[in-house]
């Protein structure tokens, strides 16, 4: 089981220094950072929902803390009397025109996603759950300990390559061990880049540049 404490263990053997312990943390909190804009299959969601509430068109991140983390919304999916059914995006613009004051209510059919805000018309009458599907932030470990965290599992060889040549380059000045990183770090980004073609479904993945 990798975890934090394995991947900063890891960056000390690399460097060959075991002084930098604030140094490694920081790269390794700024290689997450970096990535998790980043599509991978590992960093997609089917898991987050929401409830609706009557007479609100509108929900962020005081209805749910998983809102505003989406990079990338595919879609949204709303349960009624047990079954689900596709909301419809629509333009935020258009959005805003429907969502007056004389705006009719019922089941939501259709969805924006605004300023890290979703908005749903019709404006829902009732409690609704609401599936958010998507490219997400996924967080960085909470502890050193922390199990499963997917930068620690799936993105393990990726941070640990790019934290370890930006600190190469920046603080030890060992450019040859910066140049060999940045060469493992393209090519880990690549493999997993593979991977997430050959898992996700035509239409869902968008190219990145590296």
């Amino acid at each position: 089981m990798t975890t934090l404490a394995t991947l900063k263990a890891d960056i000390a053997d690399d460097l060959a220094r075991s002084d930098r312990t604030s140094q490694i943390a920081d790269a390794i909190t700024r290689a997450i950072t970096f990535y998790q804009n980043k599509r991978f299959w590992f960093n997609e969601t089917r898991s987050e929902t929401f409830a609706t509430v009557a007479a609100q068109a509108r929900y962020s991140s005081s209805d749910d803390s998983a809102i505003p983390e989406f990079v990338k919304l595919d879609g949204l999916v709303i349960t009624v009397d047990g079954d689900n059914r596709e909301l419809y995006w629509i333009d935020p613009v258009e959005f805003e025109l429907l969502a007056d004051s004389n705006a009719d209510s019922g089941e939501p059919d259709c969805y924006s996603y605004f300023d890290s805000t979703i908005g749903l018309y019709a404006i829902p009458d009732a409690a609704y759950t609401i599936r958010m599907m998507g490219h997400i932030r996924k967080a960085a470990p909470a502890s050193d300990a922390e199990a499963d965290n997917v930068w620690m599992t799936h993105g393990y060889q990726l941070i640990r390559s790019r934290a370890t040549a930006e600190l190469a380059l920046r603080k030890t000045r060992d450019y040859d061990l910066a140049a060999a990183m940045h060469v493992a770090e393209k090519q880990e980004f690549q493999r997993l880049m593979s991977e997430t073609e050959d898992r996700v479904a035509p239409g869902y993945l968008e190219a990145t540049a590296f």
